[in-house]
């Protein structure tokens, strides 16, 4: 079985891999002691449901907007929730 051409097997993994936010806390909620900080995956769904209140607006693609809301957090399962804070990200990203 594949999906979109991809093996049920690779299918799988990336559905792991994207589990993995629900048990990742987001960093400055954690920082910042909030009680009960949520997790990557519901920043995600959150930012998800967010769009899909978006007015149909010609100037806005909806649709595009929900896709980037569920995906743009996606890699954090590999190298955790970075802040602008954490002075990772500018020696870490494109060789800066």
């Amino acid at each position: 079985m594949t999906t979109r051409g991809i093996s049920a097997s690779s299918a799988l993994d990336f559905l792991r891999v994207c589990g993995q936010l629900k048990r990742l806390k987001r960093t400055g909620w954690v920082n910042h002691q909030v009680h009960a900080p949520e997790s990557v995956s519901d920043h995600m769904y959150r930012l998800a449901m967010c769009s899909l209140l978006l007015d149909n607006d010609s100037s806005v693609d909806r649709m595009k907007c929900i896709k980037m809301a569920i995906v743009h957090d996606l890699a954090e399962a590999f190298v955790g929730d970075i802040t602008p804070h954490d002075g990772t990200f500018a020696s870490n990203c494109c060789g800066c």
